[in-house]
């Protein structure tokens, strides 16, 4: 089963009433352990996929799957909690806290969730 599957993924947005494609059948699909570099000028869509493939952004058509779960049939709280238990990125700057490290920043949410589990059973 491929770790992130990509199906004639599109992705619109509507800027001043005229509708602007960014992504147009994206097809790609990525193993367990392989590693992929995303590449390419300011405005192709780069982070346009990445907020697909993480479940915030859902495409215009098409399918995306990450670990055999096909985030086009999520709702937003699904996809929300999908990503809180699977999904990690580390921003450039934007949603980092300056008072913390790198390590720090990246530990934060693995320990917030840690707290959240334990709320959960008790």
């Amino acid at each position: 089963m491929p770790a992130v599957e990509l199906v004639d993924v599109r992705k619109s947005y509507t800027e001043a009433g005229q509708e602007r494609a960014v992504l147009t059948g994206i097809n790609l699909s990525l193993d367990p352990g392989e590693l992929a570099v995303l590449i390419g000028r300011s405005g192709s869509g780069k982070s346009t996929m990445l907020n697909l493939v993480s479940g915030i952004d859902q495409p215009t058509s098409g399918t995306v799957r990450v670990a055999g779960t096909d985030l086009t049939q999520l709702n937003e709280a699904e996809r929300t909690r999908f990503r809180r238990d699977r999904i990690g990125f580390v921003f450039q700057s934007f949603n980092l806290i300056p008072t913390l490290t790198v390590g720090e920043n990246v530990w934060l949410p693995i320990e917030l969730q840690r707290g959240l589990d334990a709320s959960s059973r008790q």
